[in-house]
């Protein structure tokens, strides 16, 4: 059945090419006071909200207007309307007693004139009546358009599962004792023969599994069919160890060479070490191995998302400093030789003879020497944009805080040899336009689930390294 779609100007400035997301034989409706918005509004911004808004404002005008008044066919089959009367229109008392300004107003006055429009030519034809449906990212004015009678939902085309359904990039699977005793001595199982027939789990390429079998248990990691024993278990990047499997799954994935594992993706709560194996392994391999000649480039999404970094003094380094005490706590716990990111004392592993294996670390505990060395730099997150980035290890941290787009842009800038990490928490989301279900760390992870260069794992509270008041905090708060 064909569908008359509204678009609201937050929807506009959401996607590239947005209005070709809507089918191939519906309407779609964008009042002037949107077009009017988009205009004065988001087109001057330099963001990528901006550059969105432009583009299709560049679209609209391609096209010519007086025919877009009475409706323009699209590339894929949908056509295009630019309503710019309605005024006369009565909205509902109920909804003039709320707090309305006029792009709301302009909205809601095009929604309920073409939807009398589709009665009254149901009504003429005797055909069934054709939804009319607001879309719009404001959950207000969705309250608002139903009071009106009209359907209104969310973006869905950028709507991804609820938090607790999304890929989590693990599994745990009871196999029988001789399969366990298959899977030692032969260094691989396939998975068939340990899946369950009935209702088999959904199952991706470089997912880690946590294997049961009787009282023994074992990790791996799912490689072309098969269950693999992890390759990097026992390793302990910059002298760190795991302290759980969770940590071991993290370190395989950071470990693992570049041109296997290109995209990390690692989502969970404060304190389950992210940022700090993230660290660990990108200093081992940039200081103790001279790998990746590009260093560590490591950048973060302010809540301002950098665009207000210009009003800063100093140069680049100065204006992100503020974002970057995360960064630098994390890497004075590593150069610390004697505690850990949790104030304990750090059982560094030991060879044959008793010592540690711990590399050489100055007395400098809050790693401003490794900046000033160049083995770290920090760029924000709008200067990575148009760039096309080489033999470098990139962590983005707080990648909650980007939207699909952003994210998209800065997964597009990975050249040859580089490894990017992308960190965060989508429970922890500081800009009032995403969600758990919108945010661009959330987006990345379920478009890249069982891509064979993508290797990803979401993290629990009950993984937290951290005090015991900071899980109880984040389990209560």
């Amino acid at each position: 059945m064909k569908k008359h779609f509204i678009l609201s100007t937050r929807t506009m400035v959401s996607k590239r090419n947005v209005t070709l997301n809507f089918g191939s034989d519906n309407d779609i409706h964008i009042p002037m006071a949107v077009v009017d918005e988009m205009q004065t509004r988001y087109a001057k911004e330099n963001t990528e909200r901006g550059r969105i808004a432009r583009e299709n404002l560049e679209y609209l005008w391609s096209l010519d207007f007086k025919k877009l008044r009475k409706g323009v066919k699209q590339t894929n089959g949908s056509t295009i309307y630019i309503s710019t009367n309605h005024t006369d229109i009565e909205l509902p008392k109920d909804v003039e007693a709320t707090t309305l300004d006029r792009l709301d107003r302009r909205i809601l006055q095009t929604c309920i004139a073409i939807k009398n429009e589709i009665n009254n030519n149901t009504q003429i034809n005797g055909r069934e009546s054709e939804p009319v449906i607001l879309i719009s990212k404001s959950v207000p004015l969705r309250m608002k358009a139903e009071m009106c009678g009209i359907e209104a939902q969310s973006f869905k085309d950028e709507l991804l599962p609820e938090l607790s359904e999304q890929y989590t990039g693990r599994i745990k699977l009871k196999v029988s004792e001789e399969n366990y005793k298959l899977f030692c001595s032969q260094g691989k199982i396939a998975i068939s023969l340990v899946i369950p027939k009935e209702d088999p789990p959904e199952l991706y390429e470089n997912m880690f599994v946590e294997i049961e079998g009787g009282y023994k248990k074992a990790n791996g990691r799912i490689e072309n069919g098969y269950i693999v024993p992890l390759t990097f278990e026992k390793t302990h990047p910059y002298g760190i160890t795991a302290k759980n499997n969770a940590q071991k799954f993290m370190i395989e994935a950071l470990t693992m060479d570049e041109k296997r594992a290109t995209l990390v993706i690692f989502k969970g709560p404060a304190g389950t070490a992210k940022t700090f194996l993230s660290l660990a392994v990108g200093l081992q391999k940039v200081v103790e191995e001279g790998l990746f000649p590009g260093k560590i480039l490591i950048s973060r999404s302010p809540t301002e998302t950098g665009e207000k970094l210009g009003f800063l003094p100093g140069n680049e380094l100065e204006k992100i400093y503020p974002y970057l005490r995360g960064i630098k706590d994390n890497l004075g716990n590593l150069i610390n030789p004697k505690k850990d990111e949790i104030g304990q004392d750090i059982e560094y592993p030991r060879n044959k003879r008793g010592n540690k294996i711990c590399p050489e670390k100055p007395s400098q505990e809050d790693g401003s020497y490794v900046f000033a060395s160049g083995a770290i730099r920090a760029e924000a997150i709008g200067y990575i944009r148009g760039r096309s980035i080489c033999d470098t290890f990139i962590i983005i941290d707080e990648a909650q805080n980007l939207t699909a787009t952003e994210i998209k842009t800065i997964i597009t800038r990975v050249g040859t040899g580089t490894k990017l990490v992308i960190i965060g928490d989508p429970e922890q989301i500081d800009r009032p336009e995403l969600s758990e279900r919108e945010n661009g760390l959330s987006y990345a992870s379920e478009r890249f689930k069982g891509e064979p260069r993508c290797w990803q794992i979401t993290l629990t509270d009950d993984e937290s390294v951290r005090s015991e008041l900071a899980k109880i905090a984040s389990r209560i708060l």
